[in-house]
């Protein structure tokens, strides 16, 4: 699968998780660090999971984020990056 092949990244609403964390949150490191796995030239799941695993031990924002890595389109983008072995 080429670069212009592989299906867009699903992004969460980064800024809802940034006003729902407050201003002097550490948890804003976890979401960049969630922006950059999703943005590499080859996303590597391990990465992204760990970044989601970050994010949902935060109590504000374990729901959100489950909501974005439970949808199907999330679900599917990782299913196209795990079968192409990305």
């Amino acid at each position: 699968m080429t670069q212009s092949e592989r299906p867009q990244p699903p992004h969460p609403p980064y800024d809802e998780y940034r006003s729902a964390l407050g201003a002097d949150s550490p948890g804003h490191a976890a979401i960049d660090d969630l922006h950059a796995a999703l943005n590499e030239s080859a996303p590597q799941p391990e990465h992204i999971w760990a970044s989601v695993d970050r994010l949902r031990a935060i109590p504000v924002l374990e729901a959100r984020i489950a909501n974005w890595w439970d949808s199907p389109r999330t679900q599917n983008w990782l299913k196209i990056l795990s079968d192409a072995g990305l």
